[in-house]
């Protein structure tokens, strides 16, 4: 990856290197494009290995913007997910 694009990120992730720090945890970012073939990759990368989100709430689909609310008021603490169907 270019230096200037290195430089970028690092400054970029600060705020979430400092949080991740401060909770003894760590975060990764994969870049990759939308295509199936780089998706397939990514899975290959995982193996066996499984990767679990946190979810904060699931609403329904009546409930979106109440759902919204919430992600734009910072109260989410994990993903925040909508279902659309049963």
């Amino acid at each position: 990856m270019p230096l200037t694009k290195r430089l970028l990120l690092t400054a970029a992730g600060r705020k979430y290197d400092r949080m991740a720090a401060g909770r003894r945890q760590k975060y990764y970012f994969i870049f990759v494009h939308e295509d199936g073939a780089a998706l397939e990759r990514i899975s290959d990368l995982f193996g066996e290995n499984h990767l679990e989100a946190s979810v904060d709430g699931v609403f329904s689909l009546e409930d979106v913007n109440r759902a919204l609310e919430k992600v734009a008021s910072g109260g989410s603490k994990g993903k925040t997910v909508l279902k659309i169907s049963d």
